[in-house]
């Protein structure tokens, strides 16, 4: 004969099948008015949603997370921002439109850094930005961008070490302080799997024109939720951080889908206010190794 315990425990379990039956009764019903008081749409059912949140979740690339190790020497890191920049033999300094120098952000010496799937094993990048109040950037035209980037395809050796120059009165730059941005800090790698931002290209045009849906308003926060779990850093690979919707649409920059470096804001350089910058390009350019159409873009809140 089954316990006084053992009736109470199947008892609250047949309770919780019936709530679990009555509630899925509830939401099929309302389903359905949905569908007849707006004909021709269906809502959203848990099948569907699961086969969203699963693409979501598809999406995953290899990336590797940058951050400020005091650790390691400047010289001998991986990756810096600021400080003084290695340039090879025969390199100069990029300069602006107008002559002036551009302002020196952040290096990275592939052969320093754990593999990355279809990027560099070996070679050196050099990024540079304006000085201008939108550091080069061109919101409207970003293929047209102030930023240079050098690229040398071998190892560091000889060259010089230039430091950045002195700002001009109305010149700007990213970096919170004097000193960081003369000195440089070192940053290290971590690989990590990484996935789409939420304001992503990826993600508004997959949902776009659902939003109406009855129930995608449930799916879209999940896949805000799961974005919110991202590795927060510095990044080589991966997806770009946005803190406004990405500029890339269908057929308006869309083809430039290769992070190269992202940018976050820290206490150590800031977009704007607390924003993200990133260093975009084609996959067919990275397979040449040609940096000369890299769009450099930020937005902030």
């Amino acid at each position: 004969m089954a316990s006084f315990s053992d009736l109470k425990r199947l008892w609250e379990e047949l309770k919780d099948e019936l709530r679990a039956t009555a509630d899925e009764a509830r939401k099929e019903w309302r389903r359905g008015k949905w569908e007849i008081d707006n004909p021709g749409q269906k809502a959203v059912r848990e099948e569907e949603a699961d086969e969203i949140i699963d693409w979501y979740r598809s999406l995953s690339r290899q990336a590797l997370i940058l951050r400020p190790d005091p650790r390691i020497a400047v010289l001998e890191a991986a990756a810096q921002i600021g400080g003084p920049a290695w340039l090879a033999d025969g390199e100069e300094w990029p300069l602006d439109a107008d002559g002036h120098r551009l302002e020196f952000v952040a290096q990275v010496d592939f052969r320093r850094l754990p593999k990355l799937e279809e990027f560099p094993e070996c070679g050196v990048l050099r990024f540079f930005v304006g000085r201008d109040e939108l550091f080069g950037a061109n919101w409207e035209e970003p293929d047209r961008s102030g930023c240079r980037i050098l690229w040398h395809p071998d190892a560091i050796q000889g060259g010089r070490l230039e430091p950045p120059a002195p700002l001009d009165r109305d010149d700007m730059s990213p970096f919170q302080s004097e000193s960081r941005r003369a000195e440089g800090l070192a940053l290290s790698a971590t690989p990590a799997w990484d996935i789409p931002d939420y304001e992503s290209l990826e993600v508004t045009t997959r949902l776009a024109g659902e939003s109406d849906r009855l129930g995608m308003n449930e799916v879209d926060d999940e896949i805000f939720d799961i974005s919110e779990e991202r590795e927060e850093g510095h990044r080589i690979g991966g997806y770009p951080m946005f803190t406004q919707p990405d500029f890339r649409a269908p057929g308006h920059y869309d083809d430039y889908n290769v992070l190269l470096l992202g940018l976050t804001s820290d206490e150590t350089i800031m977009w704007g206010d607390v924003g993200e910058a990133m260093f975009l390009m084609r996959q067919a350019d990275l397979d040449a190794r040609d940096f000369s159409r890299v769009i450099f873009y930020w937005d902030c809140h």
